[in-house]
């Protein structure tokens, strides 16, 4: 009973992200999804349609990127519920039936491809979802918006029925529109989503792939629905509740008092201050992915996860003796920046597969501008075989420790939540799967450090 009061906990905190191509069955999807739920429908594709139907109604050009990415941060989007269905309203006007017009479909791929128009609206549904308890639907929402997602489920159709759905949706609102056009509309706005610099239509690795060219919507919703109460179980199991003691966060007695001096220290001298924790309380190894901005990251990192943890670290840094049994003492692992070799990778591999945590750099190097470079596939690739999850973690100040010290610059640590990805849902292309779920890691750490400068 218990148990499954805590299942169903769990699913009210969910976020779910249906991605596919238009007229996949998104939309419809999510919201019967939704309301079996009783979580929020967030249909990310009407806030695009939100944005395009503003801009043209203010006469705006849908390809002038600077002007459309100030209206999107200027515009007020909010869902309401009308007649039982959730109906977007611009600036608290009721537009759900315009933005589904052929005018507003026809510009809705120039509009979504502006950086930052996709930048003022991920920051919209990331706010609306940090709560959880939603069922996000569009085209980035579990590759790029939430690449945490506790479900990620990708549609697929075949054209003709892509066509189809969309011509009967069309018609239910009153629009009718030749079927050859909705086809070419369809197909021109595939080639736009899936080459576009910016968000790139992806299946995000470790999704639930549903053919829905023959299937029912009651059908392909059991199917959804079965895999969240099942993945709610199976984290019910992992969830550590109050008091309960929690064998991946042990420490050994030595590394419990010096993680406690060195945090203590870094929190008097340098104000640091670690959010995020929560996201740490289930029974499971994690691999902790860092921006890397200064030599002290590790210490800043390690002392800020309660847990004992590995570090990889470049060769070089073993060549004094001293400074190599000290960093020996706290599991430092010796790699080549360039290739990480077959023994160390089996060093990492049997850590991980003993319920070990590690911390991992995978920019391969200290950014010495601050900007977030881009991470190695190698993260993807530990992670996918040996099926541990991914941590994002995003540390600022550390590079200026003086100005944190004089307290002009705060000292940071920003813990994301876990990126769980199941070895069964990979998919055929495995060197593909590595790389975009690495690229889900870098979304999320953009994230944090988009949450880190607002």
């Amino acid at each position: 009973m218990q148990s499954t009061a805590r299942t169903a906990e769990i699913v009210r905190r969910f976020v779910v992200t249906i991605d596919g191509p238009a007229g996949s069955g998104k939309s419809t999807t999510a919201s019967i999804l939704a309301e079996r739920l009783g979580l929020t429908c967030l249909d990310t594709g009407a806030m695009y349609r939100g944005v395009t139907f503003a801009a043209l109604e203010r006469g705006i050009d849908p390809e002038n990127d600077a002007a459309v990415s100030r209206l999107a941060e200027s515009l007020e989007l909010t869902f309401e519920q009308v007649s039982g269905k959730p109906a977007l309203f611009l600036d608290g006007r009721n537009v759900e039936a315009e933005i589904r017009t052929p005018g507003v479909s026809r510009h809705v791929s120039p509009v979504s491809r502006h950086a930052g128009v996709r930048r003022a609206l991920v920051r919209l549904q990331r706010r609306i979802g940090a709560r959880g308890g939603i069922v996000a639907e569009g085209r980035d929402m579990g590759s790029v918006v939430f690449p945490f997602a506790h479900v990620k489920v990708f549609l697929v159709a075949d054209g003709e029925a892509r066509a189809r759905r969309r011509s009967e949706q069309l018609r239910s609102m009153g629009i009718v529109q030749d079927l050859d056009d909705i086809r070419d509309n369809i197909r021109s706005r595939d080639a736009m989503d899936s080459d576009r610099a910016a968000s790139p239509l992806v299946r995000p690795t470790g999704a639930i792939i549903i053919d829905t060219s023959n299937r029912t919507i009651a059908g392909q919703v059991d199917v959804i629905e079965q895999e969240v109460w099942a993945e709610a179980g199976r984290l019910a199991g992992l969830a550590v509740g109050n008091g309960e003691s929690n064998p991946f966060a042990a420490m050994s007695g030595y590394y419990r008092f010096t993680h406690r001096m060195v945090r203590c220290c870094f929190r008097v001298l340098f104000g640091l201050s670690v959010s995020g924790e929560a996201h740490l309380r289930c029974r499971e190894n994690y691999i902790f992915a860092s921006n890397h901005i200064s030599y002290a990251d590790p210490l800043i990192v390690g002392s800020a996860v309660n847990r004992e943890v590995l570090f990889l670290a470049k060769k070089e840094l073993f060549r004094n003796r001293a400074f190599a049994w000290l960093i020996r003492a706290y599991h430092a692992i010796p790699v080549n920046r360039e290739e990480i070799e077959r023994k160390t990778m089996k060093l990492i591999f049997d850590a991980l597969g003993r319920g070990r945590s590690i911390v991992m750099f995978p920019e391969g190097t200290r950014s010495r501008t601050g900007e977030l470079g881009e991470l190695k596939p190698g993260l993807g690739f530990t992670a996918l075989n040996t099926g541990v999850s991914i941590v994002p973690v995003f540390v600022t100040g550390s590079n200026r420790l003086f100005q944190c010290l004089l307290r002009r610059m705060r000292l940071a640590v920003r813990i994301g939540p876990p990126i769980r990805v199941r070895k069964e849902l990979a998919g055929a292309d495995r060197k593909g799967d590595y790389r975009v779920l690495t690229g889900m890691a870098q979304s999320e750490l953009r994230m944090l450090q988009d949450e880190a400068e607002a």
